[in-house]
């Protein structure tokens, strides 16, 4: 419903700044601010009494609505003059299905009565039965994937972390057997050649299944040489969407580069506050591939907490304000960071920047970002795409749906913790299949560069002696994209 409200406030006003210019103000008017966060109620100082609290809470309140009733009715009179009367309605079934011309979408219904696949395809809608995939299995699941994504990642010891990592790599083939039906039913029976134009699959989750990589499901100790190897990532590549409705906002976001791409890289190789500075030793790294990859950039770059601070100019510092200053003219924008989910609002999920303390940059600042030259954003960050509250698990309100609800036609997020070392090797092998055959940098190849790197990186491509990693999916499982 937050999606959905949120996408038809940014419905498109050419037509009607053309023809109704004070209608259109009014628009964007109300739309901004209720785009604007409800902010909180407590009291900065503690001065402020009950009563006095709860009334500025009423009003507040009042005012919302107010808002609402407002922006309701502006939507009556607009859609009252000739040609307009669908404005910021929902997409007809028709218009849904004509997002499937690229490739199938796969919206999944996981219920106590039975759980289905919805399959969108040119052909229209069908459903696969997924018998194996009920709730009681899932939630279990779920529940062993991440107990032992934990131990794996930060178990004390050498023998308890090998046992995770079997039990992750277990859960995905659970995955396969219990979702891998899809597939065979969209006809993706095989692998295809490394030359081919790859299908690709837009997964729409939903729920506890969210939690899981769905495009890393599958037998990943498969030889490596079979054509049928059971795995999502050897047959198809793999794209997110929380709704069908937000796969169409990003695709008509979505344009053809006609310039050399203006990068943004948010930089933290320490984070203040932070145990240890929250140092990433591989950052600088990541940031020396970037330049290599994106001749044109700006870099907002963490200061060296041994200096003090003389040398560094604050238009550089990576702070919310810098951030959104640059957002807007920026086509690609890449942060090396930490990130958070908020356990209890998606809202509040924030990446921390250099003042992630006092004004942190949550899910709620980008609804105020307008972003005409949105092409890519790379959340190189720890749990972009999560949620951890149960009772929130239908809320696909994170900072990687945040970004594409920005403008973003294509994101690139994490499920889980990630390795910074290997994010330095898959933000480079990214980047070099991003790069066309000229040497341009082509974002609409997100999905397919994103699909080649994890890939790389499981195979252990990138190492001497090709290191298997097909055994821990922790370093190379959490990546996903997300969009057009």
């Amino acid at each position: 419903m937050l999606l959905s409200q949120a996408l038809d406030a940014r419905s498109d006003l050419t037509d009607l700044n053309r023809q109704h210019p004070d209608l259109a103000a009014r628009f964007v008017q109300l739309r901004d601010q209720l785009d604007q966060p409800a902010g909180t109620f407590d009291s900065a100082d503690g001065s402020e009494d009950i009563d006095a609290l709860a009334a500025r809470q009423d009003r507040a309140v009042r005012d919302r609505h107010r808002l609402a009733r407002d922006f309701a009715q502006i939507l009556a009179d607009i859609r009252a003059l000739a040609g307009f009367d669908s404005f910021a309605l929902p997409p007809t079934p028709g218009e849904l299905l004509a997002e499937a011309d690229q490739g199938p979408i796969v919206v999944f219904n996981v219920s106590r009565y039975r759980s289905d696949a919805l399959l969108l395809t040119q052909s229209g809608i069908t459903h696969v039965e997924l018998p194996q995939l009920t709730v009681a299995a899932l939630t279990e699941q779920v529940d062993a994937f991440h107990r032992a994504l934990r131990t794996a990642t930060s178990g004390p010891d050498k023998t308890e972390r090998r046992q995770a990592q079997a039990v992750m790599a277990q859960v995905l083939q659970w995955l396969w057997d219990a979702a891998g039906p899809v597939l065979d039913a969209l006809g993706h029976h095989r692998q295809s050649s490394a030359d081919a134009d790859w299908p690709r699959v837009w997964w729409a989750p939903g729920g506890l299944l969210g939690l899981l990589p769905l495009h890393a499901a599958g037998y990943h100790t498969d030889p490596v040489d079979d054509p049928g190897r059971r795995t999502v990532m050897d047959r198809v590549i793999s794209s997110y969407t929380p709704t069908v409705r937000a796969l169409r906002h990003a695709r008509q976001h979505a344009s053809v580069p006609d310039k050399p791409a203006q990068g943004l890289v948010v930089a933290m190789p320490t984070t203040p506050g932070l145990p240890d500075q929250g140092c990433l030793p591989h950052v600088s790294s990541e940031v020396s591939k970037l330049h290599q990859h994106l001749p044109k950039l700006t870099l907002l770059l963490e200061p060296d907490s041994s200096d003090d601070g003389a040398l560094v100019s604050s238009a550089h510092t990576p702070t919310k304000d810098n951030v959104l200053d640059h957002l807007p003219s920026c086509s690609i924008a890449h942060f090396a960071c930490h990130g958070a989910s908020h356990p209890t609002d998606p809202s509040k999920s924030w990446l921390l920047l250099h003042d992630h303390a006092s004004d942190p940059l949550t899910v709620a600042s980008l609804a105020q970002v307008r972003l005409d030259q949105a092409e890519l954003a790379y959340l190189s960050a720890c749990r972009t795409a999560a949620i951890d509250t149960a009772d929130l698990i239908d809320e696909a309100i994170h900072l990687t749906s945040a970004f594409q609800l920005a403008g973003f036609p294509h994101v690139v997020g994490t499920l889980w913790e990630i390795d910074d070392q290997i994010a330095v090797t898959i933000a480079d092998a990214f980047y070099t299949h991003l790069c066309t055959p000229t040497g341009a940098l082509d974002t609409s190849r997100a999905a397919w560069a994103l699909h080649q790197a994890v890939r790389e990186v499981r195979d252990g491509h990138d190492l001497p002696g090709r290191l298997d990693r097909t055994h821990i999916p922790f370093l190379w499982a959490a990546y996903l994209h997300a969009g057009a």
